[in-house]
């Protein structure tokens, strides 16, 4: 999503309009989860995927009507008859898909820059968009835990109905108020990934997760292992003194995924001590199932509890008798999609 965002804020520096894509709801099998966008241009390029194929195509068509009518617009798909047929596609679900027109001006402009640094810093905001009769100087809002971001007056009714909402889901939300319809979605780093070890495999997984959407962090003693060259998809890379306490300057809750890949058996004791002691969503050890249990073994004779191990995932990954770096990497990543995926289902 950073990426997309990204995007978003370079065409708009460079005065060019835009429709950001939204699939605001989904049932039933569907190409994209709720939540899914894309950028289409004027000349109908496209950044990002709403799922492909002729559906993917004739949002764009229609997209491209909101360049004429300076207009956001929706669009509902029923893949479970007529609209399955017409857009060779068997899903057997409905899709509800926003395109809502940005002008290139400088109140959207600082509006999607704000929102972009706080991704980059992992905060979660509320972008709520008018749909109703949009004109040009209806721009869009933001909105974090404490309130209001953007500028511009809001009535407050309206803060009240956004918060109720915002408290209660994380997909994407229509509502109605005062005769208009506002969509309200809600962008946030999908999962921080902790890797605690700056090895072979733990390169190739920060590369994979970061393609999947993971904030990424890299933890390791080893400056020669720890830096930004070896780590260039990653959004923090950080030589810590020693293993103790290494979680202790971060915020580790369900919505963190700790990966051990250390080198050795006395740093993965320390970081899964550490690691048991929190909330984190997710944690994972590499190793064989020996090792494994002997590190189990040290930790519950020094007071750590059969249900607290039983939270890790060791050894990490599906099981797809993966062998290279690369193909654990592979593995660990599809465990943590899965993960991800059930933690969205469970909220």
């Amino acid at each position: 999503m950073k990426k997309l965002m990204k995007e978003v804020c370079t065409l708009l520096a460079e005065g060019e309009d835009l429709v950001l894509v939204t699939v605001c709801c989904k049932t039933g099998s569907a190409p994209r989860m709720a939540g899914a966008r894309m950028i289409v241009r004027r000349d109908g390029r496209i950044a990002g995927t709403i799922g492909g194929g002729l559906m993917e195509a004739l949002a764009i068509q229609d997209a491209r009507k909101a360049f004429s009518h300076k207009q956001s617009l929706s669009k509902k798909f029923d893949l479970t008859n007529a609209d399955a047929a017409i857009t060779d596609m068997i899903c057997g679900g409905n899709m509800e898909i926003y395109m809502e027109y940005i002008p290139a001006d400088a109140g959207n402009l600082a509006l999607f820059t704000t929102l972009l640094a706080a991704l980059n810093r992992g905060r979660r905001l509320t972008l709520v968009s008018r749909l109703t009769a949009k004109g040009p100087a209806d721009h869009p809002f933001l909105m974090d835990d404490k309130g209001l971001l953007s500028e511009g007056p809001v009535p407050e009714p309206l803060l009240a109905a956004v918060k109720k909402i915002r408290s209660s889901t994380s997909s994407p939300t229509v509502i109605c108020h005062d005769t208009v319809e506002y969509l309200i979605s809600y962008f946030s780093i999908a999962g921080e990934l902790f890797l605690i070890g700056a090895g072979h495999v733990s390169a190739c997984t920060a590369e994979a997760a970061a393609r999947v959407g993971f904030r990424v962090i890299v933890l390791d003693d080893r400056e020669e292992f720890a830096n930004p060259e070896r780590f260039p998809t990653s959004d923090e890379v950080r030589v810590i003194p020693f293993f103790a306490d290494c979680f202790n300057d971060y915020v580790v809750n369900q919505d963190s995924y700790l990966v051990i890949v250390t080198r050795g058996h006395m740093h993965d004791y320390e970081v899964l001590r550490q690691a048991l002691a929190t909330e984190a969503g997710y944690v994972g050890m590499i190793g064989s199932r020996k090792k494994r249990d002997t590190i189990y073994n040290s930790l519950l004779a020094n007071g750590i509890s059969q249900p607290q191990l039983d939270r890790v995932h060791s050894p990490i990954g599906l099981p797809i008798e993966a062998d290279t770096p690369e193909e654990i990497a592979v593995s660990i990543v599809a465990e943590l999609i899965q993960q991800r995926a059930l933690g969205r289902n469970r909220g």
